[in-house]
């Protein structure tokens, strides 16, 4: 994968990337739609009225797509009485659950959702901190490995109209990427790709990527890769970013 990039010859006037539209329910994200604001609830997943409120009060305050964690299937089955409840209210905002280590959990989310996130990093390897060379067929059976696990997911997201976000997190590489690719941004954008590509081979394309990294060097370097490793691959893989402050 090509890792070089380019950095602005002037930092004071920008061109705002050209991206396809991504649905997340009602609300383009992407193209020529304005930068769209989400945050995330606090309350437990499990305490239905407390979850509402805290989704109510975010679209009050003008938050335009609101997450929601899932930890579990008992949590993301939860997010069908959350979902009913907020548009009992006449409140139409997009929720997304968030997922990590459960592939059943994202599963059921996607039922009662309008987005996905998925962490490449854990959503299909267990992190053991082993150090071992893999060869490069060892590297491609666990490749399949993570399509056979990820495939079900992109499947139902793709027949219900579901959009996902791809969300690279620094502090959770896979023992996998990190063995080949070290702690590194490069390695959070391979890890990312990897993900998009079984998307795109199942002609999915509702998805958008994101970056996290505690340190914000690491994090800008990280998105600067990604969107060299975008066009590098073509014109029609301009994913939309989502950047988490």
């Amino acid at each position: 994968m090509q890792m070089d990039f380019k950095y602005p010859q002037n930092f004071y006037r920008f061109q705002r990337r050209l991206t396809r539209q991504v649905n997340v329910g009602a609300v383009g994200v992407g193209a020529e739609n304005p930068i769209r604001i989400q945050s995330m609830i606090t309350a437990d997943t499990m305490d239905t009225d407390a979850s509402v409120e805290e989704v109510l009060e975010l679209a009050d305050a003008g938050c335009e797509i609101v997450r929601i964690t899932a930890q579990t299937r008992r949590h993301a089955a939860n997010l069908e009485h959350i979902a009913r409840k907020v548009r009992s209210h006449s409140c139409d905002v997009p929720l997304v659950a968030d997922i990590h280590f459960k592939p059943d959990a994202a599963l059921e989310a996607a039922k009662w959702v309008e987005k996905v996130r998925v962490n490449p990093g854990n959503y299909a390897d267990k992190k053991k901190f082993e150090i071992r060379e893999y060869s490069d067929q060892q590297y491609l059976e666990e490749l399949e490995r993570i399509r056979e696990q990820f495939t079900p997911l992109v499947q139902v997201c793709k027949e219900r109209g579901v959009a996902m976000r791809i969300g690279t997190n620094h502090g959770s590489l896979s023992d996998r990427i990190m063995n080949r690719y070290g702690d590194t941004p490069r390695g959070m954008v391979e890890s990312a790709m990897e993900f998009a590509r079984i998307a795109r081979e199942l002609d999915y394309h509702e998805f958008v990527f994101s970056m996290k990294a505690s340190n914000p060097k690491v994090m800008i370097i990280a998105y600067r890769l990604l969107v060299s490793a975008l066009e590098a691959e073509g014109n029609d893989w301009n994913y939309p970013l989502h950047l988490g402050v």
